[in-house]
């Protein structure tokens, strides 16, 4: 019953990574694909897009048409790599014990990726963990969406969906599973995501076997259990998590936040655990940011100030609409300059949160308490009433310009 139980859970994690809503098809997309040799069989896989690889691991009963919509959206700067693992798909159906992290590692071999990024849905992401942990050195960074991590656990409130699950082996029925999790779990799809629900149904309804390969068949587990070892990760790291997703899968995010040194982790509302299905326009934001800010924080860390601010105007000047960081992000970063009495450091940072977020008050704000501290009045007093333009409830700001005017 145990091994069993594991299966389902599996099974449950899987349904976790269903995908895509309405799909972009750019014309100039040229998409080539082809088998990947591994032991015992043979993996499917396309790769789109120039640039710095992105290599997109599913989870779920659907393969890798589950980055539907990220797939044309990555390869326009990136060169992107999807797969359908072991069982799912294209690819063939395993007959021998295999690892999910081999058959990965031979995939960046036979397609000559030294180093990438690794999206992971569910427990694709728990297996893009374990991936990082085994070949640190092929791995920039990490964005896991619902992910999980291995050696953490799971409550009966997971296994039970909630307590809407009464018999674990009859929802290892096809066609039972494919109506549960299609239209009544509480948690694989935000209930009121009606249009999302019925793109679910119809990619899972197209590919039923994929059921029998998220139970996870001769699939051997990671070698180690991840969470004792996730502090030794040190690359950039979003975690992404549905709202409404189940709680033991907000639990396990918490635990990667915590363990992985850096990490940020984003809650991505009106969305359950199908984030790029239900909320895709949201899910592309968050990750296209991650993406943009990878380049200009390396600048940053290691060049200093002045060329991440440089690098941000050249970016800016080609692509205006492009966004490198959350505003509370650059805020904290101008106030741990501003308290360690870099001020000249401060009021850039600042500054730049204004051009990416000009119709936020509270930026300007920031920007005035900069410039104040500088002893700059003039520019304090501009960015402060700016900032009661914006948010005329800013009682703070209307304080300090009424002191500012009276001193002159």
């Amino acid at each position: 019953m145990r091994r069993k139980a594991v299966f389902f859970c599996l099974l449950i994690l899987s349904a976790t990574d269903l995908y895509s809503q309405k799909k972009e098809s750019p014309v100039s997309l040229k998409v080539d694909s082809g088998y990947v040799e591994v032991e015992g069989g043979k993996l499917f896989y396309e790769v789109a897009g120039a640039g710095e690889t992105i290599v997109l691991l599913h989870d779920g009963i659907l393969h890798s048409v589950v980055w539907d919509e990220q797939f044309p959206v990555l390869a326009k700067n990136h060169r992107v790599v999807r797969y359908d693992r072991r069982g799912f798909g294209k690819s063939f159906n395993p007959q021998t014990p295999f690892s999910h992290v081999d058959d990965l590692n031979l995939l960046f071999n036979q397609l000559k990726i030294d180093q990438a990024i690794v999206f992971g849905m569910s427990a694709g992401g728990g297996m893009a963990i374990d991936y990082t942990l085994k070949y640190p050195e092929r791995i920039k960074a990490l964005v896991l969406v619902g992910a999980v991590v291995s050696g953490y656990g799971y409550s009966t409130h997971f296994l039970t969906r909630g307590g809407h699950i009464n018999s674990l082996v009859e929802y290892l029925d096809p066609p039972k599973f494919i109506k549960y999790f299609g239209w009544e779990d509480p948690y694989e799809i935000y209930p009121e995501n009606v249009k999302a629900k019925e793109k679910f149904l119809s990619l899972l309804e197209a590919n039923p076997l994929n059921v029998n390969g998220a139970l996870g068949y001769f699939a051997q587990p990671p070698e180690r259990s991840a969470v004792k070892f996730l502090s030794e990760i040190k690359v950039p790291a979003l975690i992404l998590v549905g709202e409404f997703d189940i709680p033991d899968v907000h639990a396990h995010s918490g635990v990667i936040e915590a363990g992985i040194p850096g990490s940020k982790r984003e809650i991505i509302f009106k969305s359950g655990h199908l984030i790029p299905l239900e909320q895709p326009g949201a899910f592309n934001v968050s990750v296209l940011r991650f993406l943009n800010g990878l380049e200009f924080f390396d600048i940053f860390n290691s060049q200093g100030v002045a060329a991440a601010v440089q690098y941000f105007h050249n970016k800016r000047q080609t692509e205006p609409d492009i966004v490198f960081f959350e505003e509370s992000e650059m805020n904290a970063l101008g106030y741990h300059f501003l308290q360690n009495g870099k001020i000249k450091d401060a009021i850039e940072i600042f500054k730049l949160n204004t051009i990416a977020y000009p119709d936020s008050g509270n930026v300007y704000d920031s920007l005035g308490e900069a410039y104040l501290k500088d002893g700059q009045k003039d520019l304090a007093l501009k960015n402060y009433e700016k900032a009661v333009e914006l948010n005329p409830g800013n009682s703070a700001a209307k304080q300090v310009i009424k002191e500012l005017k009276q001193g002159k």
